[in-house]
């Protein structure tokens, strides 16, 4: 599970490319014939239930509103907040066939890509395709309790970023956000499929993992990092870390320092 912050001036289309494996956005596990079109420098988690199979389509917003209008003639509104869609699956169907031969080419090929009216040929194709699906897709109701939900696990995140170097309880997140324990610990394991503590947890160990990446020498000081991250108690760290990622943190640094 991750956090994701989206640029203002960019579109973002995503879209699962394995029936039998999905991803939650926002809480909202999309379904195999869905797509959904995220809003304009919407925040929210993303997870996945084991192993996943997603694509992601990005364009400036200019671009895609100029698609919408030669493709369909008219005029296609960004949303403020993402939208889950359910397009034709014929639409659908020629999207991410589309999407994974592009995606394909670019690893395969990559030289290719270097020659702009390919490029531009391939924009042209996703992009009409695109377009098409927006256009015409339904829209997935939802309620404003599921606009709120999205908006107190922001709000959330934004309290851990401000406080990186602390162990924060639950009740005091709680308290913060202005909602009981019980809705919290379910509004959690909705959108980050973990309880809020668990995701405390390991977001505090990613980060101690990132920075003694970042270090990247034998003089990285796992100690002081550690501390830095909210965990006071060293061995308890490298107990926590080893579980977490299969090595101890020593070993993190050596093979930091060999890349």
């Amino acid at each position: 599970m991750s956090p994701v912050a989206l640029p203002a001036d960019r579109a973002f289309i995503s879209f699962t490319s394995d029936p039998a494996r999905s991803v939650v956005w926002r809480g909202l596990t999309l379904a195999p014939g869905e797509i959904m079109f995220h809003g304009c420098g919407e925040r929210l988690h993303q997870r996945t239930a084991g192993r996943s199979c997603w694509g992601m389509i990005e364009l400036s917003t200019a671009s895609l509103a100029s698609l919408a209008k030669i493709v369909t003639g008219a005029a296609l509104a960004h949303p403020a907040t993402g939208q889950v869609l359910r397009p034709s699956p014929a639409d659908r169907k020629r999207l991410v066939r589309i999407h994974r031969e592009a995606a394909r080419l670019a690893e395969t090929r990559p030289q290719i890509l270097s020659h702009p009216e390919v490029v531009r040929g391939m924009e042209a194709e996703l992009g009409e395709v695109l377009a098409e699906c927006l256009a015409s897709a339904e829209i997935r109701p939802e309620t404003e309790a599921m606009h709120r939900a999205n908006e107190i696990m922001v709000r959330f995140e934004d309290i851990l970023n401000a406080c990186p170097d602390r162990d924060l309880h639950p009740a005091d997140v709680c308290d913060a956000l202005g909602v009981s324990d019980r809705a919290f610990h379910k509004l959690s394991l909705a959108s980050l499929g973990v309880s809020a503590r668990k995701y405390m947890h390991l977001r505090r160990l990613g980060l101690a993992r990132a920075a003694i990446i970042r270090a990247g020498s034998q003089t990285a000081n796992i100690a002081e990092i550690a501390c830095h991250t909210g965990f006071t108690k060293h061995s308890r760290f490298s107990a926590h870390y080893r579980d977490a990622f299969g090595e101890t943190p020593s070993m993190t640094r050596q093979r930091a320092s060999h890349v």
